[in-house]
């Protein structure tokens, strides 16, 4: 699950649909791999469902899944998940029918390859999947907190929504907003690492650090020991961020890193994604 190359930055726009093939668990629909762990399937991505698209079969996945609603509606069994909504479903999670009315785009975390599985039935297994798990969050109607927890990022103004902690590994997964016209004091900053992996979609807004500017559909996989910032936004954003392989500590240099509102894409890519490094994706001007 964490054996993946840092990935620092790319835009999602740049990335081919595929589509997923029969006898897949979500056949037929579309998805765009994020980051993937090739030895044991454990991806990020995004999944686009076609309107109409129904799957009727009472089967588990053999991954933990996790998703929040980009766009659409999927409804799974009687629940129906609209933008942005959220569900973390361990494995064994069971699904007997999905539906998608309209098309959905759903960005998804799986912990392995996500392979159909029957039903399973050990009592102690169905009870541990139930504690984990977040079958829904309508996270549009929940409060931000806006306690910070470390002066240091102070100057973002940062407020989170809390959409899962393990209590047991202590990963977590919440939705970060930063306010406008935020940046480090001075045009300067201290660098910051954490002993996990840190993962993050930028879903609105856009975000200015060493490796360029992200904007909508940004994402990064951060491997545990990576200094990284400062960072400052004109116009705020909001990311959805996982810190995974344990619990997120900030660890912060002594010494002080610049801060450039104009700093080029100079992403960190893997090697399948090489050619995305020689031209940085923009949306759309306003004007």
């Amino acid at each position: 699950m964490l054996e993946r190359p840092h990935t620092e930055f790319i835009h999602a726009q740049a990335l081919p649909w595929r589509r997923i093939p029969p006898g897949s668990a979500r056949a037929d629909a579309e998805y765009k791999f994020l980051s993937r762990d090739a030895q044991d399937g454990a991806c990020s991505c995004l999944i686009r469902y076609p309107a109409g698209w129904t799957r009727e079969v009472t089967e588990c996945l053999t991954a933990d899944e996790e998703f929040y609603v980009l766009e659409g509606e999927i409804v799974i069994d009687d629940t129906h998940y609209t933008p942005d909504t959220y569900a973390f479903l361990p494995a064994g999670w069971p699904h007997r029918r999905m539906h998608v009315p309209r098309g959905a785009v759903l960005l998804c975390f799986y912990s392995a390859q996500p392979d159909p599985a029957p039903l399973i039935t050990d009592a102690a297994a169905i009870q541990r999947a139930k504690q984990r798990a977040a079958p829904f969050l309508d996270v549009l109607h929940m409060p931000w907190d806006r306690s910070l927890n470390d002066a240091k990022l102070a100057h973002l103004g940062i407020s989170r929504k809390d959409l899962r902690c393990d209590p047991e590994t202590g990963e977590r997964t919440f939705l970060s907003m930063i306010l406008p016209h935020s940046e480090p004091p001075g045009s300067r900053g201290p660098t910051e690492t954490h002993p996990t992996v840190e993962e993050a979609y930028m879903i609105n807004g856009s975000l200015v650090g060493p490796h360029g500017e992200m904007f909508p559909g940004a994402y990064f996989w951060r491997p545990p020991g990576i200094p990284h910032g400062p960072f400052g936004t004109r116009w705020g954003c909001v990311m959805l961020i996982r810190f995974v392989g344990g619990k997120h500590k900030n660890v912060w240099s002594e010494t002080e890193a610049p801060f450039d509102w104009n700093a080029p894409y100079r992403p960190v890519v893997p090697e399948e994604h090489a050619h995305l490094a020689r031209s940085s994706w923009r949306p759309a001007g306003i004007y």
